[in-house]
């Protein structure tokens, strides 16, 4: 430990450790999916009907009579015209 600076090897020390751990792996299935998914909402955003959209909608588990719902199609149906 240096005599003179006592916190600057704690400060090296910590600063080594988190250096040494590195980034966390990225997981490929996960990325993928997360681009496959944009990609279909995006087509979904310029090229689907209402009703399309709204199948969509379904399908990704979003309950018809939520708010929610009617907030995402209010934007979409914003966003056609």
């Amino acid at each position: 430990m240096d005599k003179k600076h006592p916190e600057t090897s704690d400060v090296e020390n910590v600063r080594r450790e988190e250096m040494s751990r590195g980034r966390r792996p990225v997981d490929l299935e996960t990325r993928r999916q997360r681009d496959e998914l944009r990609r279909d909402l995006k087509r979904l955003l310029e090229y689907a009907t209402e009703d399309e959209f709204i199948a969509a909608m379904r399908a990704l588990g979003l309950p018809a009579d939520s708010l929610r719902f009617r907030e995402v199609l209010q934007i979409w149906r914003e966003n056609r015209s």
